[in-house]
């Protein structure tokens, strides 16, 4: 009997592991049209040259919809995102997930951890980084771009600008739809964030250090859904191009690192 029991236990076991799926977001930053690379020379909607130096937010709450409706939380409730790196491990959800529908997320620190301070965590947490954190303000920094813009018109920034977006009334939430399928043990969940999108309306001439939850800081992450900093991509191959829609062109206005705009048209396209 107790063999029996033990077989059953150890068949449970085994089935639930099966059931897991590992989830892996893939994001990409960009500027516009151009991949996002620290220290390279943009334009913004006033034709004036400006740089990003940094970009970091943090996502939490993260929620999948798949297979009909059904949803689940990822283990991982709190990612620090770097605009430098695109491929972050959200662990493993039961159940197995056939086809992923939507992705729920809040930009920013959830508020029953945003009174929490970097010293509460361990090393290596999300939340347990001191550059992320305003003592002034006694909250986590939701979300910093920080950068330089030309202001005279000689193409060169020469102006700073830096935002850290703090406080628990910037939190936002959104949903993004992602239609993405398994394959193998888990789904791969493809996503672009365009930091342009995110200084809409915003004059970066005149903002100087913004440390706060104050108007430019709030404007800066409503554009998050407002102006629709992130959606969902598909993945596909530019093994073979074969389609006469294949499009170059040539950003001139910048004249010290002019942008190539590509569109390549593939078989999946």
């Amino acid at each position: 009997m107790l063999n029996k029991l033990l077989f059953l236990l150890l068949l449970c076991s085994c089935w639930s592991l099966h059931a897991q799926t590992d989830v892996e977001l893939n994001i990409q930053h960009k500027f516009g049209k151009s991949n996002y690379t620290p220290n390279q020379p943009y334009v913004d909607d006033e034709n004036r040259v400006i740089l990003i130096t940094r970009i970091q937010y943090y996502l939490s709450n993260i929620e999948l919809t798949h297979d009909g409706g059904q949803s689940v939380l990822v283990n991982k409730q709190h990612i620090l995102m770097d605009g430098e790196t695109s491929v972050y491990n959200l662990g493993s959800v039961n159940p197995e997930i056939q086809q992923l529908e939507a992705l729920n997320f809040d930009l920013g620190v959830d508020p029953s951890l945003n009174n929490s301070r970097p010293v509460n965590h361990p090393i290596g947490h999300p939340l347990g980084d001191n550059s992320m954190y305003s003592d002034n303000e006694q909250s986590y920094i939701f979300l910093t771009i920080e950068g330089m813009i030309d202001t005279d018109g000689d193409q060169t920034p020469d102006k700073p600008f830096s935002f850290r977006a703090t406080g628990d009334q910037l939190l936002r939430n959104m949903t993004i739809q992602a239609s993405t399928s398994r394959s193998g043990s888990g789904i791969k969940v493809n996503l672009v964030a365009n930091i342009a999108n995110w200084l809409k309306e915003i004059d970066l001439e005149f903002v100087g250090n913004q440390e706060n939850s104050g108007a430019d800081n709030e404007t800066l992450c409503d554009n998050t859904d407002e102006h629709t900093v992130f959606y969902n991509v598909a993945t596909t191959s530019v093994n073979t191009l074969v389609s006469p829609q294949n499009q170059i062109n040539v950003d001139s206005r910048l004249a010290i690192a002019p942008t190539i705009y590509y569109n390549f048209y593939t078989v999946e396209q």
